[in-house]
């Protein structure tokens, strides 16, 4: 599997496990599980996708540090979602309380596959809306992770590149 796509698969692993039975309001005023996806919501779910994460590259970077080692940084964001109807200071809660729920695991277990890294500094903001606050509320985590190709590298390139 291609390394950044196995990066991905790995990540949405691990924010499922660590959301798992952690139930967050919906907007029809259950308790639901967070949902995970990959680059994006789903068109077809409008409201009922929240609480969820998505999990979305955002860039990378390759540099050969010597003549066999070749390291890769990849910058994936998380892009958290919930809902909260009652008040801002709830939003704010929510929010706050499923950062926590996240980054931590996270750099727990900031090996993945036994082979990507998370690196430091794992930054989280809630950005402040552009137009008006309403009813559904983000965040956003950006995690960078390192790892090394093997020095077979340019074999499991070639490999990738076979129909």
């Amino acid at each position: 599997m291609a390394t950044t796509r196995l990066l991905l698969k790995e990540i949405c692993a691990a924010v499922r496990e660590a959301l798992a039975d952690y139930p967050f309001p919906a907007p029809d005023g259950s308790w639901s599980d967070v949902r995970v996806f990959l680059h994006g919501l789903p068109q077809e779910q409008g409201d009922a996708c929240y609480p969820f994460v998505i999990v979305r590259w955002i860039s990378g970077s390759m540099e050969e540090e010597t003549a066999q080692i070749t390291r890769l940084r990849e910058t994936v964001g998380l892009a958290l979602g919930v809902y909260a109807s009652k008040t801002q200071e709830q939003a704010g809660i929510l929010l706050a309380e499923l950062l926590d729920c996240l980054r931590r695991p996270l750099w727990k277990g900031r090996v993945l596959a036994g082979r990507f890294e998370l690196e430091e500094p794992v930054k989280a903001e809630i950005p402040t809306p552009r137009t008006r606050w309403n009813e559904y509320h983000l965040a956003t985590i950006e995690t960078v992770w390192n790892y090394v190709w093997p020095s077979r590298g340019l074999e499991e390139l070639t490999k990738m590149e076979r129909p």
